[in-house]
């Protein structure tokens, strides 16, 4: 057995000694070779190309003007952002080699790629192969995660909440609504900068008035079986004043001179980075918090100061005296290149290197921090985030653990068109996401055809269905239980709301075949008002398992319930079907809602509760 293994090791020499030797005599033969400069990449980073040019004619004609190359995957030639069919390598007096940056395209294919020379001489060249890969996205959170948001910096020792009872509490109001629309986890605003005066603390600059209260938050959450998340908003600011030591964003407005300061600190800030990741670390430590956000992990507004940056990493072709420009004149151009969109590919580049530079963030703060905790991002949605400067798809490569997507700001038709733009762009394995609708009337059209509560869930629930292109999402959010309360939601009251955001989340769970029983509300499309009326609710055991002390709850949203306001249901076997009757009457005519009055209920049973609605019309 020793003279078997002495004899393969001894063989396994001689093969490498051989391939070595015949790689080195391969490499001696060539004239150009190539190669990346890291045996892998991710999404979110450039590849760095270099070349070796061993033929003397070539080397001193290539000294002096690029040398460009093109990437290839198999046979195939790939073209990247902005696109670029080819990359031009620049020569390295003190490396002796020429080096050049390909960006890597959006949601590029796993696999190995290599690069070619792109000049027409016939030369020998080897290349080695360099391959694009994913960073390993495990799932961190359960099938059918339902989340509630809440995004105030009200003191949580004076907020008065009105609970779904319509009872007047104090914080715990805000978990009531969580377990009322069956909720798994609640997220809570913790992280805000806000000058209020010119005295403003530049060491740490956060709202602190309800640190001291997070862990209290969170074990109360924990109690009622919630997870709790805390999040930052990351580079815009709030307040009448702004921090001397910070970096702000700038937009370009000619009739006010050229670059202007916004409220949005920049993304090349490094004061900001260090500290988000400071804060990042105080809640890290924290053991009540479950999950870690950062919303406006985005150049929120302006950009412009990063023009010279985004210039040289990009390589891009810039008018002729571009050296002698100010700094004014080089952020005038790039924003009119940026606002005109007469070059698509230009700002196709603009976008990747945003959220290429945002990735850096992200995966330094990765890199600094031993999270204990899963990291989410709020991302926005148009063009699946590459508008704002965000991708799904280089985050998660970066470090993000969940994209939470704020699919809102859109008309329905724009929704519609947006969701196909996912749809055709992201599978299931390549980001974990978290679909959100805000409730909000005015984002939602002011529709009263469907009643926008209806819209708010009709949006959850197609983005449920359509956002990727392999399989159904299995978690949203609801955002956020402050607007619900205080925001511009009239006609329509903030039960109504939650109760259509209760009832995505438990269609959510339906369509990933998670709901044991499903309830349907029999009731005519219309009725007369001032007449009393029955509420024949049909409920299916749709699980395998027998269902025990089934509590149902019927509401009746500008109306009254009669009677009985709550029955239970001892069990109901798998397959089962029983009605159960309850009583309303519609005293008066809800015009402002186009005589729409919604009627809903809500099943709790020992596995899963659940929500449904239905509108009628009355008058």
């Amino acid at each position: 057995m020793k003279k078997l293994i002495i004899a393969f090791i001894s063989l396994l020499l001689i093969l490498t000694t051989v391939f070595g030797i015949y790689s080195f005599v391969k490499f001696l033969k060539t004239d150009i070779f190539l190669s990346a400069e890291k045996k892998s990449y991710l999404h979110w980073e450039f590849v760095q190309i270099n070349a070796k040019i061993k033929n003397k004619k070539f080397a001193e004609k290539y000294k002096n003007e690029p040398f460009y190359i093109a990437v290839y995957k198999e046979k195939d030639r790939i073209i990247t952002i902005g696109g670029l069919g080819k990359i031009p390598l620049i020569y390295n007096n003190k490396k002796n080699l020429w080096e050049g940056n390909w960006p890597c395209p959006w949601n590029a294919s796993d696999g190995k790629y290599h690069a070619e020379p792109f000049i027409s001489q016939n030369i020998k060249f080897s290349a080695k192969n360099f391959s694009i890969k994913r960073r390993e996205l495990k799932k961190y959170f359960p099938s059918g995660f339902g989340v509630l948001t809440f995004e105030n910096m009200a003191p949580l020792s004076k907020i008065k909440i009105i609970n779904p009872d319509g009872i007047e509490t104090n914080w715990h109001g805000i978990l009531d609504w969580a377990e009322f629309v069956d909720a798994d986890a609640f997220w809570y605003l913790a992280g805000q900068t806000k000058a209020e005066n010119p005295n403003t603390d530049e060491h740490f600059p956060w709202v602190e008035k309800n640190m001291s209260k997070l862990p209290e938050l969170g074990k109360e959450a924990h109690k009622r079986g919630l997870k709790f998340g805390t999040y930052i908003i990351s580079y815009l600011t709030f307040g009448t004043y702004k921090y001397k030591n910070y970096k702000y964003a700038l937009e370009y407005n000619s009739e006010k001179g050229g670059p202007v300061e916004t409220r949005s600190i920049s993304i090349s800030d490094e004061k900001r980075i260090s500290d988000i990741i400071r804060l990042i670390k105080v809640f890290n430590e924290i053991p009540e918090i479950d999950y870690i956000g950062l919303d406006y992990i985005r150049n929120a507004l302006g950009g412009y100061e990063l023009v010279d940056e985004f210039v040289q990493d990009m390589n891009i072709k810039v008018p002729d005296g571009w050296e002698k420009f100010n700094a004014a004149r080089r952020m005038g151009w790039l924003a009119n290149e940026k606002v005109s969109r007469r070059n698509i590919n230009f700002i196709d580049q603009w976008q990747w290197w945003r959220a290429h530079k945002v990735s850096k963030i992200i995966n330094r703060i990765t890199k600094e921090i031993k999270l204990k905790k899963p990291l989410w991002l709020f991302t926005l949605t148009w063009e699946k985030g590459w508008q704002h400067g965000q991708d799904p798809v280089m985050f998660s490569d970066a470090g993000m653990d969940i994209d939470a997507l704020m699919l809102y700001e859109a008309n329905r038709q724009q929704f519609d068109m947006l969701l196909d733009d996912w749809h055709n762009y992201i599978k299931k394995d390549q980001a974990n996401l978290v679909l959100g609708n805000v409730v909000d009337w005015p984002l939602h059209q002011k529709i009263l055809n469907p009643p926008g509560p209806e819209e708010f869930y009709n949006r959850l629930i197609d983005s449920t269905k359509k956002i990727y292109n392999n399989g159904t999402a299995d978690a949203i959010f609801i955002h956020d239980l402050a607007r619900a309360l205080w925001g511009r939601i009239k006609p329509y009251p903030s039960k109504e709301w939650l109760l259509a955001g209760a009832s995505a989340i438990t269609e959510m769970r339906r369509l990933n075949g998670l709901l044991p029983i499903t309830a349907e509300i029999n009731l005519p499309a219309k009725l007369k008002l001032k007449e009393e009326f029955s509420i024949p609710l049909v409920l299916k055991n749709i699980s395998n398992k027998k269902q025990k002390n089934i509590i149902i709850k019927p509401y009746l949203i500008g109306g009254e319930i009669l009677g009985e306001n709550e029955k239970i249901i001892i069990e109901l076997l798998p397959g089962q079907i029983q009605t159960i009757n309850f009583r309303g009457i519609i005293k008066s005519a809800s015009w402002e809602k186009d005589l729409k009055n919604m009627v809903a209920a809500q099943v709790k049973s020992d596995k899963r509760n659940a929500t449904f609605f239905k509108y009628v019309t009355a008058k």
